[in-house]
């Protein structure tokens, strides 16, 4: 048996202005051919999964490529069609081959593509023909009609935070094996509301709705013929006019409980629609509220700058508004500017200067904002991520620069890159212990990976992640859609 492997993974941001190239999936991670089973054959990413349940089934792999290009604005034209030539590529030289399992996203947006996923997918199914065929998602893939038409089976991660991508690829694997040996002859169906869901109220290792469904979810899969059965509350920030929450039901063509089972869990999630509004403070009331507790850390998340949203990662909003207050307690924050860490290189280390930091990819909630500042320290950037839907994959963020300027140290980096923990921080000789604020920009992660942290509080501030979704700039997605507009039963996508 014979099964090709590959992965092509991007989260974008619709109302981002920065656009992604092929070196920010090169500066993530990609490998190509035998280069993808040395390098994630013992890793912990979709891939990795995959090998191992390959392997341990003693089949034939044939690798394509692996990368991701982590999360911003639009990929471009040029970078998508150079990674889909080479999966093509590489996928036509392996010859025939019994099956696929290809790790996605599913929230990949593309200069002048409607649904890049499905473009890549018509492009395999027209190569391999009507051998299976499955794919792996993250949970905010955006779903839609025609994937289910290409796809044998489509697997969802189960966790946010996500921490679970190694058994996504086990289990997306195994329905590969399954279908091509016979065993199994899956079906994929769908239902989908226009229910779209800020993330930070949808963790599901909290007392959310979606802790729930994760809950009903694993009972129902050990049902007789049930192969998978997924959530999708899409990225909202990557607008599509068809955007929502899905419910995919991977099964055997035996099974035919299926439109029951979707409207039901449909039904759930919309009778709890309320508790996905975010609570969310102003950057003057976390303030006050942090003040009153002697402990430190204090984590605040400024998720409207979330590079893991496909934001910039360049916000000093922030950093503007804490300068205003003169407070002295010590402030730790992350800006992306490469301009500031060229001006540092230039100045040298015991060096001051005036930077004028941020707000230079996305201008349009104000300007840089001036700090004078003595230059700390320089890091090349690399980290290896301990956790998430990357753990152990190293990374970077290029050069940096460490600034101090008063109460305030920021993390001047060259680019972004998605943020877990505090791993960005540490490779640069920080403790986030030493400071009383923390600035951090994820909208869910902070509050697994700073669960030990005296206080965590999530910010109302503006930008291209903005947790509150009534307060985006919406263009393409079809009215009604909820939080915009509400109903009490259910409005579903076609």
């Amino acid at each position: 048996m014979k099964i090709a492997v590959g992965a092509m993974l991007f989260e974008g941001n619709s109302f981002s202005l920065s656009r992604t190239t092929l070196r920010d999936f090169k500066d993530t991670y990609y490998f190509e051919g035998e280069e993808l089973v040395q390098a994630l054959g013992e890793g912990a990413v979709e891939v990795s999964g995959a090998l191992s349940v390959l392997r341990a089934y003693g089949a034939e792999v044939a690798p394509l490529i692996a990368t991701h290009g982590g999360c911003g604005g639009m990929v471009t034209r040029e970078c998508f069609e150079t990674l889909k030539r080479r999966l093509l590529d590489r996928l036509e030289a392996a010859g025939p081959v019994d099956g696929v399992f290809l790790a996605l996203h599913g929230a990949m947006i593309c200069e002048g593509i409607d649904n890049a996923e499905v473009e890549l997918l018509r492009a395999v199914r027209s190569l391999v023909g009507a051998v299976p065929l499955v794919i792996t998602c993250d949970l905010h893939a955006h779903i839609i009609p025609e994937m289910l038409t290409l796809c044998d089976g489509i697997v969802g991660y189960q966790h946010y935070p996500h921490d679970d991508a190694f058994e996504t690829g086990v289990r997306g694997a195994g329905i590969v094996i399954q279908a091509a040996s016979g065993a199994v002859r899956p079906l994929v169906h769908m239902k989908k509301m226009a229910l779209l869901i800020s993330p930070t109220m949808a963790g599901t290792r909290l007392a959310t709705p979606m802790r729930d469904i994760y809950k009903v979810c694993r009972a129902l899969e050990e049902l007789p013929g049930v192969l998978a059965l997924s959530y999708f509350p899409s990225t909202p920030w990557a607008e599509h006019i068809d955007g929502g929450t899905a419910l995919v039901l991977t099964c055997d063509e035996s099974f035919d409980k299926h439109d029951e089972l979707l409207t039901e869990l449909c039904e759930r999630l919309w009778r709890e629609r309320q508790r996905f509004l975010p609570s969310l403070l102003s950057i003057e009331e976390a303030l006050e509220q942090g003040g009153r507790i002697a402990a430190q850390p204090v984590i605040l998340s400024e998720m409207s700058d979330a590079v893991g949203a496909g934001a910039g990662g360049d916000s000093a909003y922030f950093l503007g508004a804490y300068l205003t207050t003169g407070l002295r307690d010590p402030l730790l924050i992350q800006i992306v500017d490469p301009q500031a860490v060229s001006l540092a290189k230039t100045v040298g280390v015991g060096g001051r200067a005036v930077f004028h930091l941020g707000n230079k990819i996305e201008p349009r909630h104000g300007g840089p904002v001036p700090l004078e500042a003595e230059v700390m320290g320089f890091h090349d950037g690399s980290f290896m991520y301990s956790g998430g839907p990357m753990s152990g994959a190293r990374s970077s963020v290029g050069d940096v620069a460490i600034l101090r300027g008063g109460a305030c140290t920021v993390l001047a980096t060259s680019r972004s890159a998605y943020e877990y923990a505090d791993e960005q921080y540490k490779a640069a000789g920080l403790d986030v212990r030493d400071f009383k604020y923390v600035v951090v920009k994820n909208p869910m992660n902070f509050r697994q990976a700073y669960a030990w942290a005296p206080a965590s509080f999530a910010l109302d501030t503006p930008g291209s992640g903005r947790a509150d979704l009534t307060r985006l700039p919406w263009s393409q997605c079809r009215r009604p859609f909820y939080p915009m507009d509400d109903s009490p039963v259910p409005i579903y996508r076609a």
